[in-house]
């Protein structure tokens, strides 16, 4: 029974309400996915860093293809483990989404592809799958959300 009467109290429950409906978006999937894509964000972020600053050589390359490479299989797994812990309706959505991530990569590798034939500047390819993989959470996040 609430005793408090006034403004106060229509802003405490408000204010519950909205802490309940954050516990309820994220729960352990969600965040194992958005903490695996950020380890993600940063492992890239490192190795565009050590690319920059370091001197050239053996421990600088060593450092550049596994800091992204560890972190994205960091993330592979996460989103593996997510993807067993989850009902089969939501198996096939997931699913769904990375064939979605993947139909959408492969038209935006081929038309870069495409692009640049034309005369357009070169574009990594990391910058095409970090856009794939962005979209995918994205798509994950909507997944999990509509679960609720």
């Amino acid at each position: 029974m609430n005793t408090s009467h006034g403004p106060l109290a229509k802003i405490d429950e408000a204010a519950l309400t909205r802490i309940g409906r954050m516990q309820g978006f994220y729960t352990w999937p969600t965040t194992a996915i958005l903490l695996s894509y950020w380890t993600f964000l940063v492992g890239l972020g490192l190795a565009a860093v050590v690319s920059r600053f370091f001197m050239p050589g053996s421990v600088r390359e060593v450092l550049v293809i596994t800091l992204p490479l560890l972190t994205l299989l960091l993330h592979v797994g996460t989103t593996y483990l997510v993807y067993r812990a989850c009902d089969e309706y939501l198996r096939q959505r997931i699913l769904k989404c990375a064939a979605a991530a993947a139909v959408m990569l492969a038209f935006a590798a081929v038309a870069d592809f495409s692009l640049e034939r034309l005369g357009r500047p070169y574009l990594s390819m990391s910058v095409l799958n970090l856009c794939g993989w962005s979209l995918f959470i994205v798509l994950m996040l909507w997944v999990r959300h509509r679960a609720r």
